[in-house]
């Protein structure tokens, strides 16, 4: 188990972060959608296009769900899809394993910290700050402890504003991505001790 310090909460955006494609590029398909019988990581919707978990995502969010490590860190959404419905859909069909071994909806790993709808992500962040500090007092308030990915630009510029480390991530959650991310939060957070 590794010593170094950890954020305390993890933000991801879904669209081309977390899978693809996009929810608007479903238009004249999109919802309802089924798990693919050949492979976990892929929805298909009623067109018969395939939306997918990209690259890590999978392997990431079951290790930040279920290991020691990251046991005092809460993941969350923030994400400005155009199909909110066609989201928490999918958040409900793709499934993981929680602490116990049960097989549950990938939207249980995100509990109540998942905003999905139009707004400037900075409003997001405050929200789920605002949810985190009722059940974990500990997190600070100054958003030192958010870390957050997306794969839009404007996005990272708009929560990096506010204090939450950044991570652009024009390809989603592939090889190296998080430890890039981690890095930098790492890095921050000893400057910001000293």
């Amino acid at each position: 188990m590794s010593t170094e310090p950890t954020p305390r909460v993890i933000v991801f955006d879904l669209d081309g972060t977390l899978w693809r494609p996009e929810m608007y590029e479903l238009w004249g398909g999109g919802a309802p959608f089924m798990l693919s019988k050949d492979n976990s990581s892929i929805a298909i919707d009623k067109k018969g296009t395939e939306v997918r978990l990209i690259g890590q995502t999978r392997e990431l969010l079951q290790m930040l769900s279920t290991t020691e490590e990251w046991r005092n860190t809460h993941l969350a959404i923030s994400s400005t899809c155009d199909e909110p419905r066609w989201a928490m859909e999918l958040l409900q069909l793709f499934r993981f394993r929680d602490k116990r071994g049960n097989d549950v909806p990938m939207l249980s790993l995100f509990g109540d910290l998942v905003e999905i709808y139009k707004a400037n992500k900075k409003n997001q962040h405050r929200t789920i700050l605002k949810k985190v500090k009722e059940h974990d007092p500990t997190v600070r308030g100054d958003f030192s402890d958010f870390i957050f990915f997306d794969n839009q630009q404007d996005n990272i510029g708009h929560v990096s504003s506010i204090g939450v480390t950044s991570i652009y991530c024009p390809n989603g959650m592939v090889g190296g991505v998080f430890e890039r991310g981690l890095k930098e939060w790492r890095d921050k957070e000893k400057k910001r001790t000293l």
